[in-house]
């Protein structure tokens, strides 16, 4: 009688033991963010052209599931104190890495879905309309669109880019001039005169009119548009530093006319700081300024006058861009 009671006894414990396995150790559920073969989700970043427009999207929002997670407010029960030890901080970081989306990948599943199927072209740019300008996504999707080569990549941005051509808000002229970063023919006369105006008004920061100036083409607008810009930017020349006045003085030999290059300049040379005398000589030497006669004239007496401020810049100017004769030559020579 013991030993059958010493049998039912353990009997029971097996069974207590099973039954608070299974009550407190559920089987993982085969729903949303468990997978019996982790190789299928490899598979489909792989090969984007095997899935469907919709996983393409997902795919691209999913690059913010980390975040967004991240972001939610943790419950005080679940706060863990742990304490950091070089072992532990090894292990996390490698954890956060690895669940980190990998944005090689992403860009060119990205840009091979965009390249394969038409309905991804659409998603992307619905995509890129809602992101801000500011967002590293916009920056990633905006590069996919433009390397793939889909004929109809160009259009669909030009076409997203009309709609901000007209606003005056700097996040909608940002992405205006980010959208058209990459055309090389910009044809639309909504787009050029959004170019224009970004050029011209008066609240528009220097980068952003350098930004809109170097995708003008000065044959695709009006004469006194043209005027208009050319004023501006002489102006705008004579009161900026250094840096700015060598790019803004560039555009306005843009936007000057031949026989009129060489006269700015030479008024510059003549009646300017020594910042724009600078973006003077450095504009002769990238050619942008023709090196014409009575620009050298000023110049050899620049070169010639040690208590000069820029006279060894005027020098090496003489020496590198002019037709320089002996008799010249000798005079810089003698200094």
């Amino acid at each position: 009688m013991k030993t059958y009671g010493w049998v039912l006894s353990l009997a029971g414990t097996f069974i207590a033991g099973y039954l608070v396995a299974v009550i407190y150790h559920p089987k993982p559920s085969t729903g949303a963010f468990y997978h019996e073969n982790s190789q299928t989700d490899l598979a489909t970043l792989k090969n984007p052209v095997n899935s469907s427009a919709k996983n393409t999207d997902l795919l691209f929002r999913n690059s913010n599931l980390e975040d967004n997670f991240a972001n939610q407010p943790v419950s005080k029960p679940a706060q863990v104190h742990v304490k950091h030890t070089p072992d532990n901080i090894e292990l996390s970081n490698k954890e956060h890495n690895e669940a980190k989306p990998n944005k090689a990948a992403q860009f060119d599943a990205l840009k091979h879905a965009i390249q394969n199927n038409p309905a991804s072209l659409a998603n992307s740019i619905e995509q890129l309309a809602a992101l801000n300008v500011d967002n590293p996504d916009f920056d990633l999707l905006l590069s996919a669109i433009q390397s793939s080569t889909n004929s109809d990549s160009k259009q669909a941005l030009l076409g997203l880019a009309e709609q901000y051509a007209l606003l005056s808000d700097a996040q909608s002229q940002q992405k205006f001039l980010s959208l058209l970063s990459s055309a090389s023919d910009i044809q639309s006369p909504l787009l050029v005169q959004g170019l224009v105006d970004l050029a011209t008004l008066e609240q528009t920061d220097t980068n952003t009119r350098l930004e809109a100036l170097s995708l003008l083409k000065p044959y695709q607008i009006s004469d006194p548009e043209r005027q208009v810009i050319k004023s501006e930017l002489e102006q705008q020349v004579l009161t900026s530093n250094a840096d700015e006045a060598e790019m803004l003085l560039s555009q306005l030999m843009r936007f000057s006319r031949n026989q009129q290059r060489t006269v700015i300049a030479s008024d510059m040379l003549y009646n300017s700081s020594q910042p724009v005398q600078l973006a003077v000589l450095n504009n002769i030497n990238s050619g942008s300024i023709p090196a014409a006669n009575d620009l050298k004239t000023k110049l050899l007496d620049m070169a010639s006058d040690q208590q000069d401020s820029l006279w060894f810049e005027a020098q090496q100017t003489l020496l590198t861009s002019f037709d320089l004769s002996q008799q010249e030559y000798a005079r810089l020579s003698a200094n």
